[in-house]
């Protein structure tokens, strides 16, 4: 490159610079000009109330603003029943009533495979197909007794940690009806 290219980039720069300097200069004399900001009544034209602003006292205002009534409205969420409307908020009582509906489901679906494969059973020998002839058979099935069941000293505390949270719980729930009944 020669040097008038160079020199013309560098005026172009430079040129660009004092342009960006100029702005923010115009701008932050705009953010410190004084406005006066007047409410008057339109029958008597009386003024009722008057501020001077800048724009860097409005900017302030608002965002100052903004900021309490977040942490306005977080403390209302965080601290009132409106919690509960949070998507993924669970309640602490709902959590147990999951667990144990989940448990009963899943019996319910043991109960109900039973039942099924009793009926195909049964519609197998009115059919005509002999016991021998039916793929699984309840006789197939795994006796309790061959399993060997063993508990280690992790199982055992985990164990009575849970006996002891249930047996806290039912004290709560006990003490709780006893405060409804005394009001």
């Amino acid at each position: 490159m020669d040097d008038s290219k160079q020199n013309a980039i560098k005026e172009k720069g430079a040129a660009m610079r004092l342009r960006l300097s100029n702005k923010w200069q115009d701008f932050r004399e705009r953010m410190h000009h004084k406005h006066r900001f007047v409410v008057m009544d339109t029958d008597t034209f009386k003024e009722t109330f008057s501020v001077e602003l800048t724009g860097l006292n409005v900017f302030t205002y608002v965002g100052i603003t903004v900021i309490v009534f977040l942490v306005l409205a977080s403390l209302l969420i965080a601290f009132t029943p409106l919690r509960s409307l949070v998507p993924g908020y669970v309640k602490p009582e709902l959590r147990g009533e999951v667990i144990r509906n989940a448990q009963i489901v899943d019996s319910l679906e043991v109960v109900i495979d039973q039942h099924e494969q009793h009926i195909r059973i049964i519609q197998d020998v009115i059919n005509g197909k002999t016991i021998a002839d039916v793929e699984s058979t309840p006789s197939e099935a795994v006796d309790d007794k061959e399993v060997a069941y063993s508990h280690s000293r992790a199982d055992s505390l985990l164990r009575k940690e849970i006996e002891q949270r249930a047996k806290d719980q039912k004290k709560q729930e006990k003490s709780k009806k006893k405060n409804k009944r005394k009001r």
